[in-house]
């Protein structure tokens, strides 16, 4: 190795380790910074490139001058060589004997950029996707990752014999192709990436980026160009930096790989446990508490429904809409863990840290546990918590099972999320991912009797209809069940059919998620179990327009509650100040339990209270912006975004 070639190796390979950064399920953004001096080394390449092709082209016309010169002087003085030919082999023939590369030039370099090519899109993308993103998955790689390597070692295999397949001009062409896009895919996943966003299941808005999809369009070009611009003017260039360039992309991957698994070797792994939906359609024989958790269920929605047909909540019949209800958190986490807990995280520490600390230490459950309730939760983890394992004192649907993972679909859904990651940007919303195909890959041993909850309304709607609300053998029962709610990808119409993809959106599937809730609250009525049971409909948080900035508008979620007792009355509104602060005492309250010590329950808060309330919005990292933490301070109705107050915007720096 060249001394050039040795500093060449170690700045590429320092700036990577240097510049790694979580890649987010979906990207990881760079700095301003970065994108300038990506831009400015193209302007300078392309402004070198183009130089040196007018100075190659009138050389070629000095040459072309020269042979015609030396042809008439042939022609004229009949020189002729022993064998009758031109002394000279013709400039065609010449063109095309240096086009003809021999199969062994052709293999080493085919082989180089297609080791390259798998081994950055397949091994390495989904490699650092998992690693870095870690809490979002709920298996371990290992259960993966062999397979990884196998269609790696496929893809570079396969590749590499198309390539050389074919030869002269085309076999250049091609692989010229297959390096520039290797090189452009790598300089959009590390460089060019900009605001998409993390793994939420949201679909992103495609129209905000529309001004970017030309200039990322024209980046790659002018990328995709350089290997054939460098094969126009110096072919032994050409073929030194594929090949260089190839094996030097793979080496600082692994060298990434390594550091990359260093720094996550005491992460822990998930257990063997999960919520199943164990009891799902029991309830008990005297008390229950049951609460439905429609994600994002926004008040806005509400009002919508309710304006387009007056008479959609009549159902609610004891029940007592809070109008002026606030979530502390815009997402769901950690609302959720919070409402159950009351721990708050100001994004100071990991999220498996916040998740498994305010779960195990909590004591409103196990309270709740000491009265002769015996808790259920259908929820599943990623936002919501983490391990199983750190419900298991609190929730009595907690199964221990061996896991595995469905690997075709976890391989088919990782490669999407790569290509996502390292596609140009006209090309990503045709790979976009949502959440919930991670969270249903796995697979567990035996789970005919008690299998895995998950999020699948529609799913949790059949299995209700078909299996009925039954009355089982405990006295008392606390029950929360999460549906997918108005959240997107939107797959449901208003009765909770599937719907044709475009077709459903979030008032539609808002109100097929009130059809589940209705059903089972009917079949409630039908055991006579209604009246006596406590019941809350709500949102884990209110609807937000985006991840990346300050809030334009209030987000108000919606709340519906009946107390034990109550049915047969009409829907009643209530506009005092509440928020999760308030649900743990009324369920204190509603058990029997003293629940001063918590607070107030939403009912005891008077109407023309001037309590204040706040809201805790996290911002993602951007290109622009580092990740951030909005404290709003709100005083009054929250559904008048003029009573909101940003009171401290924070750095979120851990």
């Amino acid at each position: 190795m060249t001394r050039k070639f040795k500093i060449a190796l170690l700045s590429f390979v320092l700036a990577n380790i240097c510049f790694s950064t979580p890649v987010h399920a979906y990207i990881d953004p760079a700095t301003t910074t970065y994108i300038i001096q990506i831009v400015t080394a193209l302007i300078i390449t392309l402004g070198v490139t183009i130089g040196v092709f007018f100075t190659r082209v009138r050389l070629s016309i000095v040459e072309l001058y020269v042979r015609f010169s030396e042809f008439f002087i042939r022609l004229f003085s009949k020189r002729r060589d022993k064998d009758g030919k031109s002394s000279r082999t013709s400039v065609a023939e010449r063109s095309a004997i240096t086009e003809d590369l021999s199969f062994r030039r052709r293999f080493f370099s085919a082989i180089c950029v297609s080791i390259a090519f798998a081994f950055t899109f397949i091994v390495f993308g989904i490699y650092e996707l998992y690693m870095l993103n870690i809490e979002s998955f709920n298996f371990p790689l290992n259960l993966l990752f062999p397979y990884v390597l196998l269609l790696g070692a496929s893809v570079a295999i396969l590749l590499t014999i198309v390539l050389v397949l074919f030869r002269g001009r085309l076999f250049t062409a091609l692989i010229s192709l297959v390096f520039g896009i290797l090189l452009a895919g790598y300089i959009q996943g590390n460089f060019l990436n900009r605001g998409l966003g993390i793994l939420t299941g949201d679909q992103i808005d495609w129209s905000t980026q529309a001004r970017s999809f030309l200039g990322n369009t024209l980046i790659w070009f002018a990328i995709v160009s350089i290997p054939f611009l460098l094969k126009a003017l110096k072919k032994k260039v050409w073929s030194v930096t594929i090949k260089t360039v190839s094996c030097l992309l793979v080496i600082v991957q692994i060298v990434s790989m390594f550091a990359i698994y260093s720094s996550e070797l005491l992460t822990p792994k998930p257990s063997n446990r999960y919520l199943s939906m164990k009891e799902i359609n029991e309830i008990a024989k005297e008390k229950n508490i049951i609460i439905f958790t429609i994600d994002r269920l926004d008040n806005t929605y509400i009002r919508t429904i309710r304006k387009g047909d007056p008479n959609f909540f009549d159902r609610l019949d004891g029940f007592t809409q809070f109008t002026n209800n606030m979530s502390l958190y815009s997402q769901t986490f950690p609302s959720v863990a919070n409402m159950f807990t009351g721990e708050l995280h100001l994004f100071d520490r990991p999220q498996r840290e916040y998740l498994k600390k305010t779960w195990t230490e909590s004591t409103f459950i196990p309270k709740l546990r000491s009265q002769q309730y015996a808790s259920y939760f259908y929820m599943e983890p990623g936002y919501t918590f983490r391990d199983a394992s750190d419900l298991e004192h609190i929730a009595d649907n907690v199964v221990e099972n061996e896991i595995r993972i469905s690997t075709r679909d976890a391989l088919m859904q990782f490669v999407r999320l790569s290509a996502f990651r390292y596609g140009p940007l006209f090309a990503k919303p045709f790979c976009w991912t949502s959440t919930d195909r991670f969270g249903r890959l796995v697979q567990l041993e035996s789970i005919e009797e008690y299998p895995p909850y998950l999020t699948d309304d529609l799913q949790y709607y059949e299995q209700l209809k078909r299996n009925r609300i039954s009355i089982g053998d405990h006295e008392m029962k606390f029950a929360y069940i999460h549906l997918h709610g108005s959240h997107t990808p939107y797959v449901m119409n208003e009765k909770a059919e599937p719907a044709a993809p475009g077709t459903s959106s979030a008032i539609i599937q808002t109100k097929g998620c009130f059809h589940i809730v209705y059903e089972y609250l009917d079949q409630l009525k039908q055991l006579g179990m209604y009246e006596n049971s406590t019941i809350i409909i709500l949102g884990d948080h209110g609807a937000r327009k985006n991840d990346t900035k300050p809030l334009e508008h209030a987000i108000v979620t919606a709340l519906f509650v009946k107390p034990s007792g109550k049915a047969g009355t009409p829907l009643a509104l209530n506009s005092a100040p509440v928020s999760t602060d308030h649900f743990r005492p009324f369920i204190y309250s509603e058990a029997g339990i003293p629940h001063e010590e918590l607070g107030k329950t939403y009912f005891e808060v008077s109407e023309d209270s001037d309590d204040v309330r706040y809201l805790y919005h996290r911002l993602i990292k951007t290109t622009d912006s580092p990740s951030r933490l909005l404290i709003y301070k709100i005083n009054g109705d929250a559904n008048q975004f003029g009573n909101w107050e940003l009171i401290e915007d924070r750095v979120i720096d851990y």
